[in-house]
């Protein structure tokens, strides 16, 4: 009979200690026709950024999701490229 692995740590990730945000969005956001401060303020808007943590969405629906809020709310924006370069590690 096989034996399942032994595990012997559990690897979470909630932001801040594998991925590291840039303390400032305002080149990017600038650069795309955004206010300064908007990307962060719909991407972290609880309502959404809890679907992606409970993993009710993924990471790529997510940013997809704030790519059509940012469009939605600036429409003369570059929403997709402007989420497209803040995605870059």
């Amino acid at each position: 009979m096989l034996q399942a692995p032994r595990y012997r740590a559990l690897l979470l990730d909630f932001d801040g200690v594998l991925r590291q945000w840039p303390a400032s969005d305002d080149a990017i956001e600038i650069a795309h026709g955004l206010p300064v401060g908007s990307l962060r303020r719909i991407a972290f808007v609880p309502a959404l950024l809890d679907q992606a943590l409970a993993g009710r969405i993924t990471d790529e629906q997510w940013r997809e999701q704030v790519a059509e809020r940012l469009r939605a709310t600036y429409p003369g924006s570059a929403a997709e490229a402007a989420v497209g370069q803040w995605s870059q590690p």
